[in-house]
């Protein structure tokens, strides 16, 4: 009798440790370890520069001891910097968007949202449509007459990857349109600095691209946006005409989100959603967004999650040519 009193004293003295051990932090990775965003592609494309902000939000603000390092998957496809993080600890995070979704819906990656652990959805930019400064268009609604007429006259470039928001948005925009898009002659570039300098020496007629992307470009008056997919003008792009305007009804968000290994225990998950949640509450990050042109959408990882299983059942529909991504 006394010896299973102790043992049950025994157990209860434990369970309170642990308990008391978790409370504190405990084994917290996110205590002893350094943080590594892992970024697919070359330096300032747009995993980059949400990399960049998380990085400097997350160290300015104080809300990790350890440093905070970005570490480029040069060459190759997203994969490359995708499988790279899935090998790796729970400390090491990746970007993510639309591509994890496409690009194995249209074939060109075997790796899907089961193979990864969602942490979070981040924020979401517009799309725009870029063509040179001294480029006969002077709005969308021109562009798409000309295609309408002869699909295959112009050439529209994209960036980095077959199946991306950029080339979605635009063959959508098409498609409202009454043009076929499969019929437009879509060339894809490595990266965006790549499209631009084609698109500013004319080597394609425009460019469908991202807000955060272009805004450098834009800024600098060596080229000019012609259609954003927003619902009303942006701040700081009031020349440039949405494509509701221009009758054409379409309204398309690219959505950028984080990720983490498949093996990510619940108790790292919920330490990733705790800090997540804290930077993106701060004035730090919203100050970012604003100058980004970004808008705030986070969801946790039960939403991340959640929303990324009704986009891939909405790009599902899209590739099969039912209904609009929105």
């Amino acid at each position: 009798m006394k010896k299973a009193i102790c043992l049950i004293v025994i157990i209860i003295c434990l369970c309170l440790a642990l308990t008391f051990n978790e409370k504190k932090g405990g084994d917290s990775f996110l205590e002893h370890s350094p943080l590594y965003i892992v970024v697919s592609g070359v330096p300032d494309g747009g995993f980059d520069q949400t990399a960049q902000v998380m990085k400097s939000v997350l160290e300015k603000e104080k809300l990790v001891k350890q440093p905070v390092n970005i570490l480029y998957q040069r060459g190759g496809t997203v994969d490359k910097g995708w499988t790279y993080m899935l090998e790796r600890e729970t400390n090491y995070i990746s970007l993510n968007s639309s591509l994890l979704l496409s690009r194995n819906l249209l074939g060109s990656s075997n790796m899907t949202m089961n193979d990864v652990t969602p942490l979070a959805i981040l924020a979401e930019e517009w799309q725009v449509v870029a063509v040179p400064v001294d480029s006969p268009f002077s709005n969308g609604k021109e562009l798409l007459n000309t295609l309408k007429k002869k699909p295959d006259s112009l050439k529209i470039g994209f960036a980095p990857d077959f199946g991306n928001d950029d080339q979605i948005s635009f063959a959508r925009a098409a498609e409202m349109a009454g043009i076929d898009p499969y019929r437009i002659q879509f060339l894809k570039f490595d990266s965006a600095d790549d499209l631009f300098r084609a698109l500013i020496d004319h080597e394609v007629d425009a460019a469908t691209t991202t807000i955060t992307e272009v805004r450098h470009d834009y800024e600098k008056k060596r080229l000019k946006l012609v259609a954003t997919t927003t619902n009303k003008r942006l701040a700081g792009f009031e020349d440039v005409p949405t494509w509701k305007e221009q009758g054409i009804p379409l309204i398309f968000s690219h959505w950028r989100g984080v990720m983490g290994p498949k093996q990510m225990s619940q108790k790292d998950i919920r330490e990733w959603d705790q800090l997540l949640q804290k930077m993106t509450q701060t004035k730090s990050w919203k100050k970012q967004l604003k100058q980004k042109g970004w808008t705030s959408r986070y969801m946790n990882s039960k939403e991340a999650k959640i929303f990324m299983e009704d986009q891939l059942r909405r790009y599902e529909q899209f590739i099969q040519g039912e209904q609009a991504v929105e």
